[in-house]
């Protein structure tokens, strides 16, 4: 698999937590859908862990609401999707349904890391066991990320890449900035918000799980919200 480009950029309202991954498989059929509304679960998180080292701070990423159930903490958001252009089917809608999940009413475990010292672009560090990433369209498309044993049948087979914008954020633990780079140095402290949009790409079929260490990359921008505060207080 070839190497995949990080996206980043700067809402201007607000905040952007870009994930992505490698979706390349020959004789695949692509679908990449947005976002055109949100039934469920419009969140997006992220919780400072503290310094692995070299100023490099790590956290734990959260996408969609959660809820224990059945020996799972599932995060699961819901809405409709448009394929846009270079989708097999450009125009067509549907609804689609994302899940990330991993065993046990734990505090999340799925963690990233900046990857470098204070820096807003994030690599996954650790997705234990158990924990993976999927989606299920209306269309009968499906696909997931998974990182060990496959945890959950993909009768398809398919991988899958997502991006997820922030349309408003908040920090809260006093970190530095408001940015995931500081909140990952700042042990306990988080960046939380609602997403303005939600992108993903569906590759399948596919026999073989990609590997860990080509699997999601994430970026992040960070609007300068102290400029948003002096807006509101002139």
């Amino acid at each position: 698999m070839g190497k995949t480009a990080i996206r980043i950029g700067v809402s201007a309202v607000g905040a952007m937590l870009v994930l992505s991954g490698p979706i390349r498989s020959v004789g695949a059929q692509n679908l990449s859908i947005q976002s055109t509304g949100f039934t469920s679960g419009n969140f997006l998180g992220y919780t400072g862990l503290g310094d692995v080292g070299g100023g490099v701070g790590h956290g734990a990423y959260q996408l969609g609401s959660c809820l224990f159930a059945a020996g799972r903490t599932n995060c699961t958001t819901t809405g409709s999707y448009l394929e846009v252009a270079g989708s097999a089917n450009p125009g067509a809608t549907g609804t689609y349904a994302w899940r990330m999940t991993w065993l046990g009413n734990i505090p999340n475990p799925v963690e990233a890391k900046s990857i470098s010292a204070g820096s807003n672009i994030l690599t996954l560090l650790l997705v234990p066991p158990g924990a993976f990433f999927e989606v299920t369209l209306s269309n009968g498309g499906y696909a997931n990320l998974d990182f060990g044993a496959q945890d959950t049948p993909n009768p398809t087979g398919g991988s899958l890449n997502w991006q997820a914008f922030f349309g408003q954020a908040t920090c809260t633990g006093n970190p530095p900035n408001c940015g995931v780079g500081s909140v990952g140095l700042t042990n306990g402290a988080t960046i939380s918000g609602t997403m303005s949009a939600f992108n993903m790409q569906l590759t399948y079929p596919i026999s073989t799980v990609p590997e860990p260490s080509t699997l999601l990359l994430c970026a992040v921008g960070i609007a300068l919200v102290a400029a948003r505060r002096a807006r509101r207080q002139s």
